[in-house]
């Protein structure tokens, strides 16, 4: 009798794969376009298998490679990169016992689907179904009795039965094993994504919960990941007893932070293990040292992007490398940072490129503005396989759709090593700077009629135009870049093709943007910085305002790399006045002028305090303008 061969098979195959697709569906409630694709990708796996059981014809071939190799594909697809436009599925997931036998099942059936269809009818016996039959109810029952537990990665939702509840595990951190703590068990998610980076405080609950692409179980491994460090670091302190235990220092202290290294612990078995920590990070103020940080460092090999480190905490966790950095062996014979890489990726006389890509992670045991995760500012954030717009290590990856009324910028450098003179106080307020476009400026002693329309133009024109800039995302597509000291409370992006162009002081044309940063990583459009070309000093700048404004440089500031050969570039260190930097280089010292959005304490034209004042002409007394401020 003529058969299609195996064909009794395929539709077995067909009928199982479509009833566990079936079993799925109410793990995919809360998504109904993806539900829906489950419901129609079930009825077409259970009817062409049953049709091609009962009425084995030559046209519901090529259908049933269709059907079943267009479910295979989709789950393919999934395990890969997920699908974008499909609500449910944007994120790639790893495979699990219950979908990888589903698809393995769609594979059969389409297989000999197709096989059948080229070679056709042939002179077969009788076909016997019942070993076949007891094969696929073997792979189907467990496929679906696992389904009813499937951890199902939609962005932080993690179903557990067939109702789309969560199984919740437990465990108490300050008593359970290492390894058990760090396998963690699920959590429960909602289904309303939050904002990441967040700001994290040790002394406040943990929240890391509700962010997109990742799952219960990432998000209780990263907190129990958290929870280990914050008991286990303290150990180092002192970090004497980091020395005494075999931990170096890099002899980067002049960044503000200092770490110190134990390299044997970079090849041992241990992973994200804060008993054995490869890297210690301790903040530095003067001679003292305060724990604030583990670097951990991932075996030699392992890429930032490789799946045993981004698996662990999905979206939570950014890794990165130094692929910058240049070393060289100190008196004692102990590597040490020499400088960074050239805009050629060339290391100064005496220095090697090295360990550039070991991939790092750190977790705070102290407060951090960019999450417990954040990698340090400036060069000091390192490099990922993705942007740094699309990092979740960094403040500039947080998004936060509300626009929060800035305060009065004051803010202090947290790796200043030296403190700019505490501004003075002139006059008692007369005219207070009322936020609008067109304000008054009169009653300053010592200024002209000219030099008051002046200032007053400027910051009605400051006020008016800048807005068009008004979030990072718009800056960067005018070639403004962040120089990463969002730490301090306000970030710089700068143009540097604008420095030294035909624009002065013309708000078209910023050569600098000044962005507050606020709660949960949000950036407010606060000021610009006017920078003047390289041909002006503090005693040649334009005269705006007479001395309602004050020019200032900054002589102490070390940055990356060059940015008139990069276009880009990163501060990572402070020095004392005009004295040389110990990591990263000098830039040239441009005389700047801030003009602010909002009302400031000392007057529209202030400066930064702290560190961020920079300095000012010899011999000026710095002024606070508070005739013209706020009050």
């Amino acid at each position: 009798m003529k058969r299609f061969p195996g064909i009794a098979i395929a539709g077995l195959a067909s009928i199982a794969a479509g009833a566990i697709h079936g079993g799925a569906i109410g793990l995919h409630a809360e998504h109904p376009q993806l539900a829906r694709i489950f419901i129609v990708t079930s009825l077409l796996q259970l009817a062409w298998g049953i049709t091609i059981l009962l009425r084995p014809q030559h046209w519901l071939l090529p259908i049933g490679v269709i059907v079943n190799g267009a479910a295979v594909g989709g789950w393919a697809l999934t395990r890969i990169a997920g699908i974008s436009w499909i609500d449910g599925l944007e994120v790639r997931e790893s495979p699990q016992i219950a979908d990888t036998l589903c698809a393995g099942l769609g594979i059969v059936a389409a297989s000999i689907a197709l096989a059948a269809l080229l070679v056709g009818e042939r002179e077969l016996p009788q076909v016997r179904l019942a070993f076949p039959a007891f094969a696929v109810l073997f792979l189907t029952l467990p496929a679906m009795w696992n389904g009813a537990s499937h951890v199902h990665s939609e962005g932080g939702i993690a179903h557990a039965d067939g109702h789309g509840t969560e199984e919740v595990g437990h465990h108490d951190p300050a008593t359970a094993p290492i390894e058990q703590i760090v396998s963690g068990t699920p959590t429960t998610n909602t289904s309303t994504f939050a904002a990441w980076p967040r700001p994290y405080d040790p002394a406040l609950p943990l929240d890391i919960s509700n962010v997109a692409n990742v799952s219960a179980e990432q998000e209780s491994r990263a907190k129990a990941l958290i929870e280990l460090t914050q008991r286990e670091l303290p150990t180092w302190a002192d970090y004497q007893t980091a020395l005494d235990g075999g931990w170096q220092s890099i002899g980067d202290g002049s960044t503000g932070f200092e770490h110190f290294i134990k390299r044997e612990l970079i090849q041992d078995d241990k992973f994200l293990d804060p008993t054995a920590p490869e890297a210690l990070v301790y903040k530095v103020d003067g001679a003292k040292r305060t724990l604030v940080s583990v670097m951990f460092i991932a075996k030699v090999g392992v890429t930032v992007d490789d799946p045993s480190l981004t698996d662990f905490a999905g979206g939570l966790i950014q890794w990165h490398s130094h692929d910058n950095l240049c070393w060289r062996n100190n008196a004692q014979g102990v590597p040490v940072i020499a400088g960074l890489t050239d805009g050629a990726g060339n290391c100064p006389s005496g220095s090697v490129r090295a360990g550039g890509n070991n991939a790092m992670v750190h977790v705070w045991i102290t407060p951090h503005l960019c999450g417990p995760f954040a990698a340090l500012e400036g060069a000091g954030a390192g490099r990922s396989n993705v942007s740094d717009s699309e990092r979740v290590d960094l403040c500039n990856a947080a998004h936060d759709d509300s626009h929060p009324t800035p305060t009065p910028v004051v803010t202090t450098d947290p790796k200043a090593t030296t403190v700019a003179p505490a501004p003075t106080t002139t006059a008692a307020p007369t005219y207070n700077d009322t936020g609008d476009a067109r304000i008054t400026l009169a009653g300053f002693d010592g200024v002209s009629a000219d030099q008051q329309a002046r200032a007053e133009e400027l910051i009605y024109q400051t006020r008016t135009i800048l807005p068009k800039f008004s979030t990072p995302e718009i800056a960067k597509t005018y070639g403004f870049t962040s120089i990463g000291d969002a730490s301090t409370g306000v970030e710089h992006y700068i143009n540097w093709s604008w420095i030294n162009d035909e624009y002065e002081l013309d708000p078209n044309y910023p050569e600098s943007l000044v962005f507050a940063v606020g709660p949960g990583g949000a950036r407010t459009l606060a000021s610009a910085m006017y920078m003047v070309g390289d041909e002006y000093t503090l005693e040649t700048v334009p005269d705006v305002g007479g001395s309602l404004t004050q020019w200032h440089i900054h002589n102490n500031l070390c940055f990356s790399q060059d940015p008139s050969v990069s276009g880009v570039t990163r501060v990572v260190g402070v020095t004392s006045a005009d004295g040389p930097c110990s990591f990263g280089i000098k830039l040239r010292a441009n005389p700047m002028l801030h003009v602010w959005l909002t009302p400031q304490a000392c007057g529209p034209f202030a400066a930064l305090e702290g560190i961020g004042a920079g300095q000012i002409k010899a011999g000026e007394e710095r002024l606070c303008d508070e005739l013209h401020s706020h009050g």
